[in-house]
């Protein structure tokens, strides 16, 4: 019986501690809550009855000041009016007649208006002459800024005698030549006038010459410009030959204005056989004069050819006629007939007049090029 009375004891001591919170009971936990709220509500309340206080606060001082703005003003209005009237009073016993207030405050505006004209730099004088010229500004709505933009250029046109119709027609040209930098120029006016004086000279030497191309200056073995037989030495007779032709070679490039010779080494079409080419490895040597035109050894027609007018462009070079001039040597080796044919391959054995050096004169393409485009 002990037992069962201790063991109801201890479950209701155990139930009453569920009940409990940090020792306090559910009821007083609520009331501590409930408690705990209303100090926050209350701080809350308080917060904005202090911010309505202030709100009200500012409210009365922006009225108040309001009110003084409004009482300053009517003073100032009945000062004004006031002033008015007497100095209407006095314009009276001066003129001998009352002028309206209307009129008055006309005059008023008037002065106020002169004076900022004044201010802007302008006498009344001045502002009334160039009223036609404000009256277009604002018909076209420009503004100040692009007014101050145009004007020196417009004055400078006019200088020039060029008209509003004319620089209209030209705005598309103006475009063209910015595009192509002349805008940036030191002297754009200058170096357009040359290009242009260059293009229609060159234009003009196209249309006085269409066809007039400098001749083909041929020298071949039927008329003694003979090489030794498989190289590109010069025998004796072809070097005199060649230092006779060089007054007409310099000649000819001084009546057609050009600074470039071609020689063009042709061959027959003799093949070349038991031959290894060192012309990769050996033309540079050669070009350069560490080495002499016989150290070439080519394997086929196109590199005699080509060793051939080295040999050529070599003995020109060294001519004072030709001082100046520049040389280049080209091969056209076996494929070329004596009156620019293509071979048809017919032709297998030796003929002399194939084997040919030809010398041709012409400008350079970069001189050519530049006499069209435009500087810079």
């Amino acid at each position: 019986m002990s037992l069962a009375s201790d063991t109801s004891v201890n479950y209701e001591r155990k139930g009453y501690g569920r009940g409990l919170i940090l020792g306090l009971t559910m009821a007083e936990t609520m009331l501590l809550l409930v408690f705990c709220l209303l100090l926050a509500a209350g701080a809350i309340i308080a917060k904005k009855e202090k911010e309505a206080a202030e709100a009200k606060k500012s409210t009365i001082e922006a009225m108040e000041r309001a009110r003084l703005a409004e009482t300053e003003a009517d003073k100032a209005r009945k000062e004004n009016e006031a002033l008015l009237t007497q100095v209407a009073k006095m314009m009276e016993s001066a003129t001998g007649k009352r002028i309206p207030d209307d009129e008055w405050r006309e005059l008023v505006k008037a002065k106020q208006d002169v004076a900022r004209i004044e201010k802007s730099g302008l006498t009344v004088e001045e502002a009334i002459k160039h009223a036609p010229v404000t009256k277009v500004m604002k018909e076209q709505a420009l503004d100040e800024k692009t007014a101050r933009e145009l004007v020196p250029a417009v004055k400078k046109l006019a200088e020039r005698g060029i008209t509003a119709e004319e620089t209209e027609k030209m705005a598309s040209s103006l475009s063209v030549l910015r595009d192509n930098g002349f805008a940036e120029k030191d002297n754009p006016a200058v170096e357009l006038a040359a290009a242009l004086d260059k293009a229609a000279k060159a234009t003009e030497e196209g249309n006085s010459k269409p066809h007039e191309w400098p001749p083909i200056i041929s020298m071949s073995e039927l008329e003694g410009y003979n090489f030794k037989v498989g190289s590109a030495e010069l025998s004796d007779t072809f070097e005199i030959k060649l230092r006779e032709k060089a007054s007409e070679i310099a000649g000819r490039a001084k009546e057609y204005g050009v600074d470039l010779i071609e020689v063009i080494g042709h061959t027959d079409e003799q093949a070349m056989a038991g031959a290894v080419s060192n012309m990769d490895k050996g033309l540079k040597a050669v070009l350069d004069g560490e080495k002499p035109i016989a150290s070439l050894h080519p394997a086929d027609n196109a590199g005699l050819g080509l060793a051939r007018a080295i040999s050529v462009a070599e003995l020109l070079e060294s001519l004072p006629e030709l001082k100046g001039l520049t040389i280049l040597p080209m091969s056209g080796g076996q494929l070329i007939l004596p009156g620019d044919r293509l071979t048809d391959g017919a032709q297998s054995g030796d003929v002399k007049a194939r084997r040919r050096i030809e010398i041709r004169v012409r400008q350079r393409a970069e001189a050519i090029h530049s006499a069209y485009s435009s500087p810079g």
